[in-house]
């Protein structure tokens, strides 16, 4: 007799988002190809929003020029009927020194469909 419930259909994409970012990698393709529809959404805090591979590949090119990522680590993940949530912390300053270097923690809830990742939306608490 099995007292083990049946693995969560989820967990797995959830495991491979984290495995990746705490692997260290800043090559995001291999696990985008993998577990991602070619058109998802990423949404971050402010409500800016992308579409896409490109897109989405633009933005986190951007946001890793304008910052110094000292650490960067994810945990979970926390499965949903139809979404997986990560949670990210970071060591994080600007480079144009616009604010001090900071420990921040940031939640990323990432909608399923059809065994593909479809949205991203990244959460964060109240800064100032």
């Amino acid at each position: 007799m099995n007292d083990q419930p049946p693995p969560h259909p989820l967990a797995g994409i959830g495991q491979a988002i984290i495995d990746h970012v705490n692997s260290g990698t800043t090559d995001d393709m291999p696990l985008w190809n993998a577990h991602f529809h070619p058109d998802f959404v990423s949404i971050e805090g402010d409500g800016t929003r992308a579409q896409g591979f490109d897109a989405v590949h633009k933005k986190a090119d951007e946001w890793m020029a304008a910052h110094m990522l000292h650490s960067f680590s994810a945990d979970g993940p926390y499965l949903g009927t139809d979404s997986v949530a990560v949670r990210y912390t970071m060591d994080v300053e600007p480079k144009d020194g616009s604010w001090p270097r900071m420990t921040m923690s940031e939640t990323a809830v990432y909608t399923i469909k059809d065994g593909k990742v479809v949205q991203q939306e990244f959460m964060y608490p109240p800064m100032g």
